[in-house]
């Protein structure tokens, strides 16, 4: 039976802009949208007698307008379209252009769809899959499903696959072509552009061409076509190898010693001998006395065995314990003390000698669990155990080995148990332990003191257990035999392998031909074969083998059998010295062998492989490689060296130095940060691919040097390692006097997912060393979106994002780490370059107390660090923070101090790729505790540079919003934010209140593409929490800063209309934006902002002087005496002062007054 996919919930877009229609903007005097000059389209006659329908309304408009697209409403019905969860009607299709909020609340039932598709003529079918291709796309990603369905959607069904195509449509990001000013400088843009755009674009096409191919599909009834057309694409594919490394070590050996016999501290009867007698002290035990009863006979309860037996006797003698106290209380209160004392000595030897005899029977209980015992055996053994002495030795050596057997088998069980149910509960599903053999080895215990005059030595013999392991030979191919011991299952699964855990005997294994085996074992001969799966052979003795004194006597034989099989050794070459430092495994001949550090000595034969395709090396070691002619999985963990030989291989590179020659064939290249300083060596002849376990940031250097490649990366979380160098050789070779480019067939690819493509010149001239670029060929995964953070208190410490932006926008912001937060470390992009901070100091108050003897101690508060950038400045309090603790020392004989330290790590990262970390300052301990109070240094210091360049990301782009056409007031959403807000217009008018630290860009499609006229936009600041003045508000090439708020400016490479734009400040004069002009005129003056006419009349002065006024500005409440009706204006080229009503009258100045604001 198929498992069903329930139906979306249809629901209404959350939009977090609010769009709200108007009847005119706020902004009267805003210019007024020209009429279009596209001819226009006369309507039908329409019968208004009857209420209209969807016919009706296609005959008076014409057809919808979808994004590029036009379709009647009719045929909108027909293919099941609903808005806002209703049928098509009249009443909600009554529009012209369809606006974001109406592509948003679209929907479509899947079969309806597919029915259309199928009914249609052959191009009205692929206009339907181009529809709902250009409907998911224009919608906004939060927005709910286009395909909604009231009855669950059969899994892989034609209307899964549509439902599939079209959310991928949706989620599709046009914008990340133009996201590419975060990487690095060694990317070339213009080809990356190209590259990465044509990327997405045929992500796109991807997408389009399996609702194309559903169409045909479904057009010729051919179902099985259509889900291979449409799950071909939806199927987002990645060849990755994900490598699991299976760390098996050997289980620490078990303590000796076993039970712990003497329980006699924690027994009542040691803590009566403790106490002393009389009233005084049979009050003070008597309440532990009773408690301990009735916690132990609590335990007995819930207890079984002779874990119950010891909560018994440990209840009773409590009780008895007790009664003692009591009968001691009574006597001390009767006067009878010399009767007191003989029966507290009698109640103590009774308590003593049961314990005693309770013991003495619980050890010789205890050894007879473990061995057979003769009667004899007991008696002793109980007097022995009763009067403290040393049991027979024979006795002991017994159950010392037995006691082990059953402690070992069950640390074996246990651990493999933890195994199936934990790490590898999806891999194993059996573990099969070898076996063993306890024996006793005689060990020196060497004593604290001995007296050498008696004969004493300073030790005494005696006999620890060790475990031997045993001789296995199991023939498993054909399944776990019944009979088999040391077997521990887990969950059945028929694909799950079997864990060998041999140890070290001489063993012969085959594993079930039918499972992947993984063999763990030691030193040893070993005769193991592996089935027909993929088999692991983990050598745990790798390490202590590079000790070894003289050849095996017998080779050991590892048969991986079919399947891709892997050797494994485990373990890291010690630091010190070896007889040999690594191994030498040959895949083509089958030779393993222990290599010398002397080349000119021949290695030793250890073993012998056998249809082994992978090698894992010794960590640390200095290994060999030599691979065999078919695929092969190396990992170089040493500095090692690899001969992959042919086949398409994967090499991964961890050792710090290692010389890696791929050979023929499509060769991968894993380089992790382990490895420092790798060479590789391929011969082009097919494309390879290395890739990176950094991100692309960093990397910060391509070059040519010889005929290498060298790529530098950073090593180290702020690049203070030495850096990471991979020399890729053979790249160019040497033809006469120049250097001719050999193998451009490299791939590289980055721990965040971009891949890049070397951009090299196929002839070098010269023998220097040059740098080149690469292109993206992929864009990656996008960094963090930063929230905006430009408001006068940014709480940035208590936000859980980690990436923040300060724009050029605004003047000051303070970042405020509360006291009591705890430590967060944040990442804060400034969009500045590093030579702009024109100044970083701190300020502090220090206070001075001293002792007697005349110390100083300095208590630091107050701190505050402060970066000086132009029209910016910023300020940390609380980010660094003195210790309360004064007795600091400052390296000055009579002075202590609190230590000033940074309390939340903080990045700085410019716009240049510059990163610095906010370090603590260096304080004048001297100077402070000469004069205390408030100081301010400079401290440039407190910005530690980072070496090397870091990615700097701005907000991104969101997806457009597009508005209607018809005025419209756009709101924003509260704080925070992380994105730009896009809106597009369709040339009318429009009033924007963004909010404090928001961004957004504005532009009108039409305009561009030179089909209709630019819109009319202003931008009132009345939402921001912050006042906005001329002085706020300032325009570079590509920006308009309004306060906190950042507008990015539309494009003006395009030969339409202009948008119009224009800024109020919170006063409510108004501003246009030149764009043309790179300029801001006063066009609107509110002389309510003034506290006088004088006042107003400077500012005037002010704005013609820096020639930012218009022709004419328009004054509102302004008075004039006599009274005039019409609205004031002051005309700037002429310098007169007029009204609109009447255009021949000048108004002297002393006419005009400041008309009261409502308030007063």
């Amino acid at each position: 039976m198929s498992k069903l996919i329930q139906p979306a919930i249809e629901l209404l877009a959350y939009r977090p802009l609010q769009v709200t229609p108007i009847t005119s903007s706020a902004n009267s005097h805003a210019p007024r949208i020209e009429p279009p000059s596209a001819p226009v389209v006369t309507p039908g006659k329409v019968d208004k007698s009857t209420p209209p329908t969807l016919e009706s309304l296609d005959k008076r408009h014409g057809p919808l307008t979808l994004g590029k697209f036009t379709i009647s409403r009719v045929e909108l019905e027909a293919m099941g379209a609903r808005i806002g969860g209703q049928n098509v009607s009249p009443q909600n299709v009554n529009i012209k252009v369809a606006d974001q909020a109406f592509l948003d609340s679209m929907s479509f039932h899947p079969a309806k769809v597919l029915a259309r598709m199928a009914s249609a003529e052959i191009a009205d079918a692929s206009l339907v899959g181009t529809l709902m291709f250009e409907i998911a796309t224009l919608r906004s990603v939060d927005a709910p499903p286009l395909m909604v369905s009231a009855d669950p959607i059969t899994p892989g069904s034609s209307m899964e696959r549509l439902d599939k195509l079209t959310r991928a449509a949706q989620q599709i990001d046009i914008h990340r072509v133009d996201s590419l000013d975060h990487l690095p400088g060694w990317i070339n843009r213009s080809k990356s552009y190209l590259t990465s755009g044509a990327g997405v674009g045929l992500q796109a096409y991807g997408i389009y061409s399996g609702l194309m191919g559903i169409v045909d599909a479904v057009k010729v009834r051919d179902w099985g076509e259509a889900a291979f057309n449409g799950g071909s694409v939806v199927a987002e594919v990645e060849s990755l190898i994900i490598e699991r490394g299976l760390s098996i070590t050997g289980e620490k050996m078990l303590r000796s010693g076993g039970m712990v016999f003497n329980r006699f501290p924690a027994t009542s009867a040691g803590k009566f001998l403790s106490r002393g007698a009389g009233l005084f002290a049979s009050a003070i035990t008597l309440p532990f006395d009773i408690i301990s009863a009735v916690k132990s006979f609590n335990a007995a309860a819930t207890t079984t065995g002779k874990e119950q037996q010891d909560h018994y006797v440990a209840g009773a003698t409590a009780v008895a314990g007790a009664t003692v106290s009591i009968t001691l209380g009574i006597a001390a209160l009767a006067g009878f003390g010399s009767v007191a004392g003989p029966a507290g000595l009698v109640a103590a030897a009774v308590l003593i000698l049961g314990s005693e005899i309770y013991r003495a029977a619980r050890v010789v209980d205890d050894i007879d669990d473990y061995i057979e015992l003769t009667a004899l055996e007991r008696l002793r053994s109980g007097w022995f155990a009763f009067t403290r002495q040393e049991l027979d030795e024979d006795v002991m050596d017994r159950f010392k080995i037995s006691k082990y057997t059953a402690d070992y088998t069950r640390l074996l069980q246990t651990s493999a148990q933890a195994l199936l149910e934990g790490a590898y509960k999806h891999y194993v599903a059996h573990v099969v332990n070898g076996s063993f053999n306890v024996e006793l080895e005689p060990v020196k215990v060497w004593r604290y003191q001995w007296d050498a005059a008696k004969g004493e030595k300073p030790y005494k013999m005696d006999k620890e257990t060790i475990v031997v392991e045993g001789n296995d030979i199991i023939d498993a191919r054909d399944g776990l035999p019944a009979d088999l011991q040391g077997v521990v299952t887990g969950t059945a699964d028929a694909d799950k392998a079997v864990l060998w855990n041999l140890g070290a005997g001489d063993d012969q294994v085959t594993g079930v031909k039918a499972r992947p085996n993984l063999f763990t074992y030691k030193k040893g001969t070993k005769l193991l074969t592996g089935g027909d799966k993929d088999d692991t052979f983990y050598f745990e003795s790798a390490a202590s083998e590079l000790d070894r004194g003289t050849p095996p006597a017998t080779l050991s034989m590892i048969d991986g059998g079919e399947g891709s099989d892997t050797l494994t050794f485990e373990g890291a070459r010690p630091p010190g010295d070896t007889r040999y430092v690594g191994y030498d495994v040959n895949l083509q001949t089958g030779k393993v062998a222990l290599r010398s550090h002397d080349a000119t000595v021949d290695p030793v034969d250890v073993a012998q492989v056998k249809s082994v395709e992978n090698v894992l090396t010794l960590r640390n070691g200095s290994n060999r490689i030599t691979g065999s002619d078919g695929d092969n999985q190396i990992s170089a963990n040493g500095s090692d060296q690899v001969m992959a030989g042919s086949g398409n291989d994967v090499i991964a590179i961890r050792g710090a130095d290692c010389r890696v020659d791929g050979g023929s064939g499509m060769d991968r290249y894993i380089i992790p940060a382990t490895s420092t300083r790798p060479v590789i060596i391929d011969d082009g002849e097919e494309v390879s691919v290395i890739e990176f376990t950094w991100a692309l940031e960093r990397i910060q250097r391509w070059q040519i040097i010889g005929t290498s490649m060298v790529i530098t990366s950073l090593h180290g979380p702020d690049g203070e390692d030495l850096d990471h160098e991979l020399t890729i050789e053979g790249v160019y070779q040497q033809v006469d006097s120049k250097r001719v480019l050999k193998n451009s067939r490299l791939l590289f690819k980055t721990q965040d997912r971009y891949e890049l493509e070397a951009l090299l010149p196929l002839e070098l001239n010269d023998p220097a060393d040059h740098d080149f670029e690469c292109r993206v060929i992929v864009i990656g995964d996008a960094p963090p979106a930063p929230y905006i953070a430009n408001s006068d208190s940014a709480a940035i410490f208590t936000h859980p994002a980690v990436h923040h932006f300060a724009p050029r926008s605004g003047q000051r912001i303070n970042f405020f780490a509360p006291a009591n937060s705890p430590a967060a470390a944040k990442t804060l992009y400034l969009d500045y370059d590093a030579w702009e901070i024109h100044d970083v100091r701190v300020s502090y108050d220090v206070t001075v107390t001293r002792n007697d003897a005349g110390v100083r101690y300095l208590r630091y508060e107050q701190i505050n660090l402060w970066i000086f950038l132009p029209s910016k400045t910023l300020n940390f309090t609380g980010v660094i923070k003195a210790t309360s603790d004064p007795r600091g020392s400052t390296g000055i004989n009579g002075i202590k101090t609190t230590i000033v330290q940074v309390r939340h790590p903080v990045v700085l990262i410019m716009r240049d790729g510059t990163s610095y970390n906010v370090a603590a300052p260096r304080v004048p301990y001297r100077e402070d505790a000469d004069t205390p109070g408030t100081k301010t240094l400079t401290a440039r210091e407190c910005l530690k540079l980072r070496h090397g360049k870091y990615k700097f990301v701005r907000p991104g782009l969101l997806k457009p919003f597009l508005l209607k056409a018809t005025p419209h007031e756009i709101n924003f959403p509260a704080l925070p934010h992380n994105g730009t807000y896009v809106l597009h217009g369709q040339a009318s008018t429009y009033d924007v209140y963004p909010v404090s630290n928001s961004t957004f860009s504005l532009v009108t499609p039409g305009a561009v593409a030179q089909t209709s006229n630019a819109s009319t936009w202003t931008i009132f600041t009345t939402k921001m929490h912050e006042k906005v003045t001329r002085n706020d508000i300032r325009l570079d090439a590509k920006n308009l800063y309004i306060g906190s708020v950042t507008m990015l400016l539309p494009n003006m490479e395009h030969e339409g209309p202009v948008e119009s734009i224009s800024v109020a400040t919170s006063a409510g004069n108004i501003y246009a934006v030149e764009l043309l002009f790179d300029l801001l005129q006063l066009t609107v003056i509110d002389a309510r902002g003034y506290a006088n006419l004088a006042e107003l009349l400077a500012d005037i002065r002010a704005h013609r002087d820096r020639n930012e006024l218009s022709t004419t500005v328009v004054v509102k409440h302004l008075d004039v005496t006599p009274a005039i009706n019409g609205t004031v204006h002051y005309h700037s080229a002429q310098d007169y002062w007029g009204v609109d009503t009447n255009p021949t009258l000048r108004i002297a100045t002393e006419n005009l007054t400041i008309k009261p604001s409502k308030a007063t």
